[in-house]
């Protein structure tokens, strides 16, 4: 497309950039609402506009103004509306010498300028809202990474303690099989040794007793001995 082409496609656009909505400051360049002029010089979109029948069916109808609260004709924005009325929406107001469509062309220019500055506002608020919003998260997330590390130190100490619990109860138990196994040893050898004292005394007594009884034998054995007898020589001569 040429540039004087493309020039003249762009400016009639920016310049109905100023044509808005005064309650919702919808632009008219946007084709996305049906506007209406009303009486009162009011421009307002279909949204933010009341509209009532005439009182006849053949009336135009009557249009409630929310700025000035008023009940007042009105027409819709189109380039089918009376001459007198689309040159308000002129582009070069400068050009046609109508001190009215200057004044209205600039009232309007003033109401969208403070509505960019409000809403300047509210972006800048919004912007600080936002950084404070992202170093706050910024802030959280750290916490929160910390505490994601103490609860990892956490949960390596609290399985250090359980190991050391479970070794110190496995110790315990060790200790305690330990003396037990010892205390059955040392009751086994104590039972050992009185049965191997015992056995000796026994023996020692038999010993005894069989000795006195082969020196009571002897004794008798002397004292049959004492007593006078035939000598008997041997005698193998012959055999009866």
């Amino acid at each position: 497309m040429p540039r004087s082409q493309a020039g003249q496609t762009v400016e009639p656009e920016a310049c109905k950039l100023w044509i808005h909505c005064n309650s919702c400051c919808a632009l008219f360049c946007d084709k996305k609402h049906t506007f209406f002029l009303l009486a009162c010089h009011h421009v307002f979109c279909e949204r933010c506009v009341k509209v009532s029948a005439g009182r006849t069916p053949s009336d135009a109808p009557i249009f409630e103004c929310s700025t000035c609260r008023r009940s007042v004709r009105g027409r819709q924005l189109t380039n089918s509306m009376p001459n007198h009325f689309k040159q308000l929406f002129h582009p070069e107001p400068f050009t046609i010498g109508n001190d009215f469509v200057e004044t209205f062309q600039r009232g309007n220019h003033r109401h969208f300028d403070k509505y960019k500055e409000r809403k300047e506002l509210e972006m800048d608020k919004l912007f600080k809202d936002i950084e404070v919003a992202k170093s706050v998260c910024q802030k959280r997330f750290l916490e929160a990474q910390m505490l994601r590390v103490e609860r990892k130190k956490l949960m390596q100490r609290s399985r250090y303690i359980k190991a050391e619990v479970a070794n110190r109860k496995a110790e315990m138990h060790r200790m305690t099989q330990a003396y037990r196994s010892r205390s059955l040893t040392s009751q086994s050898s104590s039972s050992a040794q009185c049965s191997v004292r015992g056995r000796p005394r026994g023996r020692g007594t038999a010993t005894q007793s069989s000795s006195r009884r082969r020196s009571k034998e002897s004794r008798e054995s002397a004292k049959r001995q004492q007593i006078t007898s035939f000598i008997h020589p041997p005698n193998h001569s012959f055999d009866l």
